[in-house]
Parts: C-alpha cells; structure tokens; sequence
C-alpha cells in the first residue's frame, strides 16, 4: 500500500491539470480518477484511454495509464506508458514505476537497476525514499532466495491439424503445386538457472514435426538444443547463444547445424516516445548438408531487429531481418541451382485484445531475395543463364482463446505470394492450422 502513495496523489494533481485543457477529455480524465478511487481499475483505464485518444497526451495522463495498467496486469502497457516519462520531469517516477513493473514480472536484476536510478542523490526525497526501501527488500529478498532452488522450469505443447495449398520440401525451392491435410507437434521446454543477481543460465529445447496427408515425401521434422547466458548491464539484458538443431524432410536428413548468435534486449530504447521496447540478434551457423543435400553445406549469418509499441489497448511489434548464405550451390553437366540467397525482410505485427480471454491479430511481412551467381539449365538444348530474384509478401490472421490459464485453442491463417526472376519459382500459398497449445 505504501508504494501507492504517490500514485494516489499525482491522479488527483492530474484531474486539476487537464481539467483547464480540453473540456471533453478534461471530463474523462476526472471521470477516470473517480473509477480509480473506487478500485474499478478496466473502467478507469477506458476513461484515461478516452482522454488521450481526445487529444490529452500529458506526462500525468500517461502516468495515469501506466498505474492503472499495472494495477490490472497489462505489465507491458505500463511499462510502454511510463517509458515516455524518462526524460521528461517527472523521470524519477517513472524509472521507480518501471522498477515496480520489472519487479512484477520477476526480473529482479532488472528492477534494481531502475530503484537504484530513482535512488540518486537529484530525485525527490519521497521518491528516492521509496526507491531506497525497495533496493532493502530486494536484498532481503535476495538473501532468502539463495538458501531457495535457483530454477525455473517451463514447458509448451502445441498439437494441430490444418491445410498447406502448396506442400514445399527444401527451403527456398520450387513448390509442388499440391495441398495437403496436415498434423503438426510442437514440444518444447526450458531450464533457467539464476546464477547471481546479473547472471543467468537458460537451456531450451525444441521438438517440431509437421505430417502431410498426401505425400510423406514433404513431411518435416527439427530437433533444436541450445544454451544461453544472460547478464543485466544498467537497463539492457545482454546475451550470447550456442546450439544445435537437425533438421529431417520426407524422412532423411536435411541438415545439421551449430552455431552462436549475440542478443540484446531493453525496455528503454533510444526514442522512447516511437518504441518502448527493442531487442537485437546476430547470429552465425554452420550447416552441412546430409546425404544428397551436400548443396547446403556452409555458412548462414542473420541479423535482427525488432521493435514493439502500445498503442492504447494495441500491441505493435515489427522487425527487420537479413539474411545471407553462403552455400557450396548444386552443380552439374551445365545445370547450376544457387542456393545461398540474401533476404532483407520487414513485417509488422499488430494483436488486440476483445476479450481478457480472447485475442485476434495480424501480420504482414515483405521479404526481397537476391542470389549471388546465376542459376544455370537447359531450354531446349540452348544453355539459360539468369540470376534469381524474389519478392515475397506475407499476410496473415490469428484468433487464440484461453480455455484457463494453461491452455488456449489458436485459430492462423497464412498467405505468401511470391514473384520471382526464374517462373519456376513463383507460387501462391495458403496455409490454416487450428491448434490446441499448453503452457505449463
């Protein structure tokens, strides 16, 4: 209740301030403060959200929203809300603030940052006060957790059925101009091992396998192992990542892989008005091919970057992504297929909740494709020499309802169109899965 204090104050110091801006969101704001008050916590967040979609955006009104998100659980709005606070007046608050909600969703190295920011010796005295007092629990804490395990254990299941318009095998080849009826499993789960305070271990494991009706030749099956370790540096979680995965189609192997890949992630990005969280990844493998696929052995690199944003009840997530290969490329008596591409891809996800049990999203990705030397074959006994290049567009729905608090039913539906310079590998595909997925 103590921590609230200050939370409680600054509403009724927001009331009076937008009251003599704008009538109508003036009326919002006062009739969400009324709500708080009597702990209607939904109904207060809608009068806020009402407010700013009215033209109030104020320091006190995205105060106001980022303590009624947190009060309902949407950490991530909170956090995105009191993120646009870091360089403005009232900084000191919502570096606290952001501490109670790092500290909410168990990232403890993470909320000791913040309190230790709104500690300093400029901040107001209530405020470091409270910040002081919470860096004395986390210790208290801290000190009681060692003698407890340090793991965390989580695990997820998805089973689906769906339809595939056009079965591919190997990526980035032609496709078969075939649909199928298909059975997919994902299993996976993860071990985390709290070092010290900074320092964590992660291992993860992931089982993939989708069946097709009609043509086993196109089934696919991946078993991926890796290791992280992470370290919190001020308000970034900084990270490096080995493992390895194998990789099996229509039931022989395709390709083994081991590799490293550096990440980093923060929920105070540069810009914090545009982006309230950014996350980064380089990563590098080594593939080899298995027997009759000794075309990809050799290298793969990506790096990237993704972005998310709330707006009101909207979560928005977008990435850039490339990718390069450099593969040994299939060649014989004049037939050349190149299979190291470099993709530079952008896409968009945006999610909104209808129902505190019921989501429904969309994504749209447009991916550009060039390969490195030309591919090669035979048109009627004249030798055809063309360099490839592809732009491939994604869209996609998604409906997921919780059933409790492990399980939920998940409705997608995915359409990629691609155009190439070679037309063998242009094509249409639509893809429908309805899965039931566990998180437990």
């Amino acid at each position: 209740m103590f921590r609230f204090l200050l939370v409680l104050s600054l509403l009724v110091l927001a009331g009076a301030a937008c009251a003599s801006d704008d009538n109508s969101a003036g009326q919002a704001m006062t009739a969400g403060i009324e709500q708080f008050r009597e702990g209607n916590y939904p109904l207060a967040r809608e009068h806020f959200e009402r407010s700013l979609g009215l033209g109030a955006d104020t320091p006190a009104l995205r105060y106001n929203l980022g303590v009624v998100c947190y009060k309902t659980g949407d950490y991530a709005a909170a956090r995105n809300h009191f993120s646009t606070l870091l360089n403005g007046d009232s900084q000191a608050l919502a570096r606290y603030n952001l501490g109670l909600v790092a500290l909410a969703e168990g990232r403890t190295g993470q909320a000791r940052d913040w309190f230790g920011q709104a500690a300093a010796d400029d901040a107001p005295d209530k405020v470091r006060q409270l910040a002081e007092r919470q860096l004395a629990d986390l210790s208290v804490q801290n000190n009681a957790s060692r003698q407890q395990s340090m793991l965390a254990r989580q695990g997820y299941i998805s089973a689906g059925l769906g339809y595939d318009s056009n079965m591919a095998g190997v990526p980035e080849d032609s496709p078969s101009n075939r649909g199928s009826a298909f059975a997919e499993l994902v299993a996976a789960g993860s071990l985390g091992y709290q070092a010290t305070e900074r320092w964590r271990l992660v291992w993860d494991g992931v089982f993939y396998g989708q069946d097709y009706h009609h043509d086993s030749d196109y089934d696919t099956s991946v078993l991926q192992a890796r290791i992280t370790a992470l370290q919190v540096v001020d308000v970034w979680e900084l990270g490096i990542r080995g493992g390895g995965s194998r990789a099996w189609l229509g039931g022989d192997e395709l390709e083994t892989r081991a590799g490293l890949a550096l990440l980093a992630r923060t929920d105070a990005c540069a810009g914090a008005a545009l982006l309230h969280g950014c996350s980064f990844e380089l990563a590098a493998e080594q593939v080899n091919g298995g027997p009759g696929y000794g075309a990809y052995d050799g290298q793969w690199y990506r790096f990237e970057a993704r972005g998310e944003r709330t707006i009101e009840r909207w979560l928005l997530e977008g990435f850039y992504r490339w990718e390069s290969n450099n593969r040994d490329n299939f060649s014989q008596e004049g037939y050349v297929v190149n299979v190291s591409p470099r993709h530079h891809e952008i896409g968009i996800e945006a999610i909104y909740p209808l129902h505190p049990d019921l989501l429904v999203g969309a994504e749209s990705a447009l991916r550009h494709s060039r390969y490195d030397s030309p591919h090669q074959w035979l048109e009627q006994d004249v030798l055809v020499e063309r360099r490839r290049k592809d732009t491939r567009l994604e869209l996609g729905l998604m409906a997921e309802y919780w059933l409790n608090r492990q399980w939920l039913v998940r409705n997608q539906w995915l359409y990629r169109n691609q155009d190439s310079g070679i037309d063998r590998y242009d094509y249409d595909r639509h893809t429908l899965t309805v899965s039931l997925e566990g998180v437990f």
